[in-house]
């Protein structure tokens, strides 16, 4: 699981070096904040449910909250990357001037790149918000925020145009996000691996595979994301009991939902209902 930020604060930040052939073994998502991401060096593949990316350096990633999400490598170029963190409470000021939509538009593409002076620039802001949350003051937070909007107006106003068509997946890539809308589409059906493999026509034993290799837990693990991800947002949306709520969510039972439900999110129905 992701680190959360530490009590009390609005932001992380840090930077690492990784293995060239470092990848996430399991998917994480985002709950109480969003992430932007800066490789330095590194050619990386970032995956989420209904897209696919590359970075390189230079690139920036944007991570949404509430989107399960994993990178891996594509070769053996040396990683390294910033990483950072932000609550809502440190963009609200921001969002009061460009406005939601503004800001959502900006999360709905997963990767923007930029020419080599806006790459400088943005490598800049990196390192100096890096040294501000490492020497924090008081004065931290308001710094911190001002940088936060400086980065995220550098972004929109000078990446580069994004087009989804320009992004060159692989067949396997393709066939994996094909297969994941089909299971949204039909999860309260229990849509078996051997039935979806056969709508992406893989045979069952190299889907099962694929599927492990790209999203990083298995296809049956999968599903239960699908589905406890349906039923935490009934939880927080509606008034239905929790028996309503796991028929929704394709469980046959409540307690094989509360089970799953703690296995994935750590915590069982009462607890997101409080939002704890």
């Amino acid at each position: 699981m992701p680190l959360p930020l530490k009590p009390g604060y609005n932001f992380h930040i840090d930077r690492q070096c990784k293995p060239s052939d470092y990848e996430m073994k399991h998917l994480e998502v985002y709950r109480d904040y969003y992430g932007l991401s800066y490789t330095v060096s590194g050619h990386r593949k970032f995956i989420m449910p209904h897209m696919i990316g590359f970075l390189n350096g230079g690139s920036v990633g944007v991570t949404p909250k509430n989107v399960y999400h994993r990178t891996s490598f594509v070769d053996n170029t040396p990683y390294e990357r910033f990483v950072l963190k932000f609550t809502d409470n440190a963009v609200e000021p921001l969002l009061n001037v460009i406005g939601v939509e503004k800001f959502e538009e900006l999360y709905s593409y997963p990767v923007y790149n930029f020419d080599p002076d806006v790459q400088e620039k943005i490598y800049g802001i990196f390192c100096d918000m890096l040294y501000e949350y490492e020497h924090y003051e008081k004065e931290s937070e308001l710094i911190l925020k001002g940088m936060l909007y400086h980065l995220i107006i550098t972004i929109m106003r000078f990446h580069k145009p994004s087009n989804r068509a320009d992004i060159e997946l692989s067949k396997a890539d393709t066939s994996i996000l094909k297969a994941i809308k089909y299971m949204e589409k039909n999860y309260l059906n229990s849509p078996s691996l051997i039935e979806t493999a056969g709508y992406v026509n893989f045979s069952p034993a190299h889907f099962s595979r694929l599927f492990k290799k790209v999203i990083g837990v298995t296809y049956s693990e999968y599903l239960n994301y699908i589905r406890i991800e349906t039923g935490r947002k009934l939880l927080l949306t509606t008034d239905l009991s929790v028996g309503e709520i796991a028929q929704l969510s394709g469980f046959d039972n409540s307690n094989y939902f509360c089970n799953v439900m703690k296995k994935i999110l750590g915590c069982n129905p009462s607890n997101i209902r409080r939002g704890k």
